[in-house]
């Protein structure tokens, strides 16, 4: 255990007290829309969205394409902020990061109808477009086009890189920091950030719901969701089969200090049992455990999507008692036993349920005793049996087969030649699935 990071996990625990309860409570929602909408509304004509950009990356040049359907749709204005930079994950390969955000962005392109993009901007392109930019006036159209010029190349000439061009956007950015977000393609709305075109439909709702919308339209940007929504934990649980096809297994890289794990792992045991499929679950270390840092406006953020997201998914999302250290360790060495008797999928879904529903405090031995109990496992036994086992070597193993997959991060899936990363990207799992239980009834 001392090989992690300790400064990094009691900075972990500092950012848990963010005093969740307000956070998801409905008096923060009212203090946040009678501070940003009603209050500025007296002096101003139309509430205002800030939306934050990069030239050079891909989901934002995704996001300046749907804007002006945005405006014209919603009782609002747009402001817009060109950023200098994405800001990749500390620690994480760049290269990675740009090959992973290019593919997810045409992606998306493909599901809205949008410009489809082969490769990042050309230096001179790209400073050229920021050029443009500082110097023009910054309306949806106009922004759009820039993009499209700046990712196609097709300027007539090419300006020079300024000290003023650099400066205009670190003082943006520095903005968005101070808003308290870090990442581009990214919108702020009564307190409240989404980012990119995934977030949308949160947007929308609240839009619609504070009487913005000109019409009786409904969310449009909804295209991830799943065919169906979570009811209950118990109702998904998918046990792996010993007789199962290897080519009906969907692999599962999750952290149990992740909320998006868990909403994930509460989807795809749907899918599972929608579609007759075993999972194999594949737990990792958390970020902070491998020395990675974790900013507190992206923990925050994490916190409130997910909870959203949570809602959203009718997926249950009382609390967070973070597990981070010993409460990993305990939750890790009782998985191996778990596994052996074929509980992988139970032993998770009561720790995540433990974690983020019943406010357990998994880091002691008296809250395992009782995740164990309730899934009719010996936790004296289970003990016994992580001595003989050592979990940091799967979780290693785990970590390598991640990244050799292109990720980074949890969660992630891996159903056949099918893996995404974050659960907001199963129905690209779901999709694959269904496919194959097509494939085999035809073959019937």
């Amino acid at each position: 255990m001392e090989s992690f990071k300790k400064g990094n996990i009691i900075t972990a625990k500092l950012l848990t007290k963010l005093k969740a309860a307000w956070l998801r409570s409905k008096y923060r929602a009212y203090f946040l829309t009678l501070k940003y909408l009603y209050w500025p509304s007296l002096f101003a004509d139309k509430p205002t969205i800030e939306v934050y950009l990069a030239l050079n990356d891909p989901h934002s040049f995704m996001l300046v394409q749907v804007l002006s359907e945005i405006e014209q749709r919603f009782k609002v204005n747009l402001k817009l902020f060109l950023i200098y930079e994405t800001v990749p994950t500390v620690g994480v390969d760049p290269k990675i990061i740009r090959h992973w955000a290019l593919a997810d962005a045409n992606y998306i392109a493909q599901q809205y109808g949008l410009e489809l993009i082969k490769q990042y901007p050309s230096a001179k392109a790209l400073i050229t477009g920021q050029q443009i930019w500082q110097l023009s006036s910054k309306t949806v159209e106009q922004a759009a086009t820039i993009f499209k010029q700046t990712w196609f190349d097709t300027f007539d000439f090419y300006y020079n890189p300024s000290t003023p061009l650099i400066n205009f956007q670190i003082k943006n950015q520095q903005r968005l920091f101070s808003k308290g977000h870090y990442l581009p393609a990214t919108l702020l709305f009564a307190g409240d950030w989404y980012i990119g075109i995934d977030r949308l439909i949160h947007l929308e709702t609240k839009l619609i719901n504070l009487g913005l919308s000109k019409s009786n339209e409904l969310s449009k940007y909804n295209a991830n969701l799943l065919t169906d929504k979570c009811v209950s934990n118990e109702d998904f649980i998918a046990p792996c089969r010993e007789n199962q096809s290897e080519n009906n297994v969907c692999e599962v890289f999750i952290s149990l200090r992740s909320p998006y794990s868990y909403l994930g792992f509460e989807k795809v045991k749907a899918l599972a049992k929608k579609y007759h499929t075993s999972l194999r679950i594949k737990p990792i270390l958390p970020m902070v455990m491998r020395g990675l840092g974790m900013p507190i406006n992206k923990a925050r953020y994490i916190y409130i999507d997910a909870y959203r997201e949570a809602k959203l998914a009718n997926i249950p999302f009382q609390t967070f008692n973070d597990p981070i250290g010993q409460g990993i360790v305990n939750c890790y060495e009782i998985f191996s036993y778990a596994e052996s008797k074929g509980k992988a999928v139970e032993f998770i879904s009561a720790a995540f349920e433990a974690i983020y529903v019943k406010n357990y405090d998994v880091s002691q031995h008296q809250m395992m005793k009782l995740i164990c109990q309730s899934i009719n496992l010996d936790y004296s036994k289970a003990k016994e049996y992580a001595m003989q086992h050592d979990w940091q070597q799967w979780t290693d193993v785990n970590q390598t087969e991640l990244e050799e997959l292109g990720f980074w991060g949890v969660p992630c899936f891996k159903y056949q030649d099918t893996s995404c990363w974050g659960q907001d990207r199963l129905a690209q799992i779901e999709h694959a699935m269904k496919e194959n239980m097509n494939k085999a009834v035809f073959e019937k």
